[in-house]
C-alpha cells in the first residue's frame, strides 16, 4: 500500500467521525463516571454533615450534662465528709457554696471556663450563684423575654430526675442582657438544691456555621476535582485514543469500585502495553492489593479481639510508607479500645467478650468455668489519705501482682471498672479456683506499692469466687452475681480473704 493510500485512509477514518463519536462517547461516559461519583459523594458529604450537627448538638447537650453530674458527685462527696463527722455541717454547707459558686468548666471546645453553675430551691430561692446580684434573690415568678417561668421548670425537671431546659438569660459581662441558653439541671437532694447549667445557644450556632462552611467548601472542591478530572481524561484520550482508551476506561472504573469500597483482586485487567499505562495498571492493582491485604489482616484481628484474645495482632512490617503508619495506628486503637490505659491489662470489654466465647464453650463442652470478682479493701479510705494519684499506683501494682499470678496461658484477668478486678478461668473446678483467689490475695498483700509514706506500701483485697458447669439455659448474669455475692461476704467476714459462693443464696 503506497503511503498516499495510507494517508487517505486514516483520512478516510476521521471524516467518517470515528475519532470524534469516540471522544464524545468516552466524554459521556467519563462525565457519567464522575457525575456518580460527585453524587454519590454529595449525598454522603450531606449526610455527614447533618450527621454533625446532630453530634455537635448531642455534644453541648452531654457536655452541659455531665458538668452537673460531676458537680453533684463532688457535692455527694462533699456532704459525706460530714456524715463521717470529718468536718461540721457549717463547713460542710460552706464548702459546697464555694464549690457551686467558683467551678467552671469549658463550654464548647475553644472555651476553657465559661460555664459556671447555680443552685436554687424548690421555693424559687437562689441559694447560690456565681453573680452576688442574684444569690438570695426569690426568682420563683421570675420569666424571661418569652414569658416563661424557667425557674419553675428548673424545680420541676429536678425532681423529675434531671433533665433540659430552653430559656432566656444574661451572660457575664452583660448581666442585663437575654441571650437564649440550654440548660440542665439535676438535685441534690441532702440540701434540696437544683442544681444547673446551660449553654449559650450563639456559640452552639457559631460551631454549627463552621461545620456547614466546611462542608461547602469540600463540595466546592469536589465539584472543582471533579470537573478537572473530566477534562483532563478527555485530553489524554485525545492525544493517543486507539492505544489508552480501553485499558483507561477499565481502569477508571476498577478506581470507581475502590472508592465505593470494593478492594477485590479478582478482576486484574491484563495489559501488555510497556509504557504508563502499564505503570498505572500495575501501581493501581497494587494498592488495591495492599488494601485488600491490610483490610483482611484488620477484619481477622477485630474477630480475635472479640473473642477476647487481645494479644492478637498483626505483623506490621508487611506494610511500607504510608500504608505502615496507618496499620500502626490501628493496632494502637485496638490496643486502646481492649485494654484499660491505667492498668495495661484487657479492660471490662475485652472480658464480656472473652466471657462470652468461654461460657459458650464450656455449655457445648460441659466444662467447668470460674470467675473471681477482686475488690482492693478500704480504696477510698487509700485514696482520701494518699491521693487519686498514689490511688493509681496502687491499682497498677494491684493489676501487675494478678497478672503474676496466674500461670496458664488461657487464664483470663481484666479491669472490671474502679477498684474492681476479675479473672476468668476455664476448665476449672471450685478448688483450683480457690486456689487461685488465695495465690492472688496473698500475692497482692506480699506487693510492696511504691509510695513516700510506709503506710501506703500495701493494700489487701477481697476475693469473691463462683464455679459453674453451665447449661443452655444458664444465665452469665446469675454466675456473674454468685461472684460478686461471694465477694460481699469476704467483705462482710472481715475483708483481705477469698469467699467460694454456695450457690444456696440469691446475691446481693
Amino acid at each position: 500500500m503506497s503511503k498516499k493510500t495510507s494517508k487517505n485512509k486514516k483520512n478516510s477514518v476521521f471524516r467518517s467521525g470515528l475519532k470524534r463519536r469516540t471522544l464524545l462517547l468516552t466524554g459521556f461516559l467519563m462525565f457519567a463516571v464522575i457525575s456518580i461519583q460527585f453524587l454519590l459523594s454529595f449525598i454522603f458529604l450531606r449526610t455527614a454533615f447533618k450527621q454533625d450537627v446532630g453530634y455537635v448538638a448531642l455534644g453541648f447537650d452531654n457536655n452541659i450534662k455531665a458538668a452537673v453530674e460531676t458537680i453533684v458527685s463532688v457535692l455527694n462527696e462533699n456532704h459525706m465528709q460530714y456524715t463521717d463527722g470529718v468536718i461540721t455541717e457549717e463547713e460542710a454547707l460552706d464548702t459546697a457554696k464555694r464549690i457551686v459558686r467558683d467551678s467552671r468548666y469549658g463550654s464548647s471546645i475553644d472555651k476553657t471556663d465559661d460555664g459556671y453553675f447555680w443552685a436554687d430551691m424548690a421555693n424559687g430561692y437562689c441559694a447560690v450563684h456565681y453573680n452576688p446580684a442574684n444569690e438570695g434573690e426569690m426568682r420563683w415568678d421570675w420569666v424571661d423575654q418569652e414569658g416563661t417561668h424557667y425557674i419553675r421548670n428548673f424545680i420541676k425537671l429536678g425532681d423529675e430526675g434531671g433533665g433540659y431546659s430552653d430559656f432566656y438569660f444574661g451572660k457575664p459581662g452583660d448581666e442585663q442582657g437575654s441571650y437564649k441558653k440550654r440548660g440542665y439541671t439535676l438535685k441534690f437532694e441532702p440540701y434540696g438544691w437544683y442544681i444547673s447549667t446551660g449553654n449559650y445557644y450563639e456559640d452552639i450556632d457559631a460551631v454549627l456555621a463552621e461545620i456547614e462552611a466546611k462542608n461547602n467548601s469540600n463540595l466546592l472542591i469536589l465539584f472543582g476535582t471533579s470537573l478537572f478530572t473530566v477534562f483532563v481524561g478527555l485530553f489524554l484520550v485525545s492525544m493517543n485514543l486507539n492505544r489508552i482508551v480501553t485499558p483507561i476506561i477499565k481502569l477508571s472504573e476498577r478506581v470507581r469500585k475502590l472508592s465505593m469500597g470494593d478492594t477485590s483482586t479478582e478482576d486484574n485487567i491484563v495489559t501488555a502495553q510497556h509504557d504508563e499505562i502499564e505503570d498505572l495498571h500495575d501501581s493501581t492493582f497494587k494498592v488495591i492489593e495492599i488494601l485488600h491485604k491490610l483490610l483482611g489482616v484488620i477484619h481477622t484481628m477485630i474477630i480475635e479481639q472479640e473473642k477476647g484474645n487481645v494479644d492478637y495482632v498483626f505483623k506490621t512490617e508487611e506494610f511500607f510508607g504510608d500504608y505502615r503508619v496507618l496499620a500502626d495506628s490501628v493496632l494502637e486503637l485496638a490496643a486502646f479500645g481492649m485494654r484499660d490505659q491505667l492498668t495495661g491489662i484487657p479492660n471490662r470489654r475485652s472480658f464480656d467478650n472473652r466471657l462470652d466465647l468461654e461460657w459458650n464453650r464450656a455449655i457445648r463442652d460441659q466444662t467447668p468455668v470460674s470467675i473471681l470478682i477482686i475488690d482492693v479493701d478500704k480504696f477510698k479510705t487509700y485514696n482520701d489519705t494518699f491521693g487519686h494519684q498514689q490511688g493509681d499506683v496502687a491499682l497498677q501494682t494491684v493489676a501487675n501482682a494478678i497478672r503474676q499470678s496466674l500461670k496458664r496461658s488461657v487464664d483470663f484477668a481484666a479491669r472490671w471498672g474502679g477498684e474492681e478486678f476479675v479473672i476468668l478461668l476455664v476448665n476449672t473446678e471450685s478448688e483450683g479456683a480457690l486456689s487461685v483467689a488465695e495465690k492472688v490475695r496473698g500475692d497482692v498483700e506480699n506487693a510492696v506499692i511504691p509510695c513516700s509514706e510506709p503506710a501506703g506500701n500495701r493494700v489487701t483485697v477481697s476475693v469473691g469466687v463462683n464455679t459453674q458447669i453451665p447449661a443452655s439455659d444458664s444465665m452469665i448474669s446469675d454466675f456473674i452475681s454468685g461472684a460478686d455475692h461471694a465477694l460481699y461476704g469476704a467483705k462482710e467476714g472481715g475483708r483481705n480473704r477469698s469467699v467460694l459462693f454456695d450457690g444456696k443464696a440469691e446475691a446481693p
